[in-house]
């Protein structure tokens, strides 16, 4: 049985856009490293790796290097940070369609 988009998807891009999403509020909206990894639901220690270079999540490079990904992980980060919850199939829904609309690369058949 073939897997569902989001559940490959999820399978793929859920940690490095955990981690995008905290760096994004660690850098713009000063949270702690400790709130931000709270906030998106990863370990701190990941999140504090990831900020010193011990660390870079497989995909990671690819979600903040895309102009398009980026916008929607700052739109994310926007609007965590005016208190507003988000879930995954928030984000999944914007990076589908952002998908399909630029044909790129890495993403889940």
């Amino acid at each position: 049985m073939k897997k569902a988009y989001c559940e490959e998807f999820i399978g793929k891009y859920s940690v490095p856009v955990r981690v995008a999403v905290a760096l994004d509020l660690v850098k713009k909206y000063n949270y702690t490293q400790l709130q931000a990894a709270r906030t998106v639901n990863i370990p701190q220690p990941l999140l504090n790796y990831v900020i010193h270079g011990r660390r870079r999540p497989r995909l990671l490079d690819v979600v903040l290097e895309s102009r398009e990904i980026r916008g929607v992980i700052e739109s994310l980060a926007d609007q965590i940070a005016s208190g507003k919850t988000i879930s995954m199939c928030d984000f999944c829904r914007a990076v589908k369609a952002l998908y399909e609309r630029l044909h790129i690369k890495n993403r889940p058949s």
